[in-house]
């Protein structure tokens, strides 16, 4: 995932010193309001993305390799990305979702810390916020900045869940991958290229074994994976939010044909992208 570079320290206006805070966000993908039943909501899938549910209805569970997960009515819930899950309901349910992608984590630090569903704690203040947001879906730019904050506080609540020291390790490997940082820059904006890693790594000033590395201790994953990935998640938002023909969507995000493109998204999403396309929105 695309982190910003370190912003540098400047002296304040009283003679003091102060830090540009690092730009943490959420990219938002898709949102919606539908009734889910036995039979339209029993997907298994993996997803490149976050997903926000509440439900006004008890009934819907969430399956992953670690157990099932009770969606409580009114509650809020975290679906982390990357994870495998099959959705589950045992009778027709009113299924609120958010789709979105945070900008300033990073996905192998996600995936380690964030295994299975977060069911946040009760707060009615909290929970009452999203039921009016669904209650009136609209494209304004009020409702737009209003999901925002609803999403960022989901995210700020389930970081606070993490065992003692975990954000502080975090902002530690953060801090330095700036050695990094214009590839991951480069990754981003031409994912339909190819990506040699000796370019990559003279980008960075540094040679393609030190680059490997680096990419690797900081990342969590070597180059040619992380690239493999932000192709499949790019692709599967394409997927859900257009109407693109998927031999196009391929192209677009740099498979070498359709064939290619189906093989490498059923290993990494679980099924293939045609399967993807009808089931994955909520």
């Amino acid at each position: 995932m695309l982190m910003s570079a370190i912003p540098p320290v400047f002296s304040s206006s009283t003679g003091g010193t102060a830090l540009v805070p690092r730009d943490v966000h959420c990219r938002l993908l898709y949102t919606g309001f539908t009734t889910v039943t036995p039979d339209s909501w029993n997907h298994s899938l993996c997803n490149p993305y976050w997903r926000l549910y509440q439900n006004l209805d008890d009934g819907a569970s969430v399956l992953t390799p670690e157990g099932e997960y009770q969606l409580p009515a009114q509650r809020l819930a975290l679906i982390p990305a990357w994870g495998r899950f099959t959705s589950r309901t045992i009778r027709p349910v009113r299924h609120f979702y958010i789709h979105f992608d945070p900008q300033g984590l990073s996905g192998d630090w996600e995936r380690e810390h964030f295994t299975k569903p977060v069911i946040l704690p009760e707060d009615a203040t909290h929970e009452a916020a999203a039921m009016r947001l669904h209650q009136r879906q609209e494209q304004s730019l009020l409702w737009r900045t209003r999901i925002q904050t609803l999403v960022l506080e989901s995210l700020a609540n389930a970081l606070e869940l993490l065992p003692a020291g975990v954000l502080e390790r975090f902002d530690q490997q953060v801090a330095g991958r700036d050695p990094v940082a214009p590839a991951l820059r480069h990754i981003e904006g031409n994912l339909h290229d190819k990506l040699p890693i000796p370019q990559l790594a003279k980008l960075c000033n540094l040679s393609v074994d030190h680059f490997s590395r680096v990419f690797r201790q900081l990342l969590g994953q070597t180059p040619t994976r992380f690239i493999q990935e932000r192709r499949v998640a790019v692709a599967a938002e394409r997927l859900i939010g257009s109407d693109d023909d998927i031999t196009q969507i391929a192209a677009d995000t740099g498979f070498a044909n359709r064939y290619h493109f189906t093989r490498v998204f059923a290993q990494r999403m679980g099924v293939p992208p045609a399967t993807y396309r009808r089931t994955g929105r909520v």
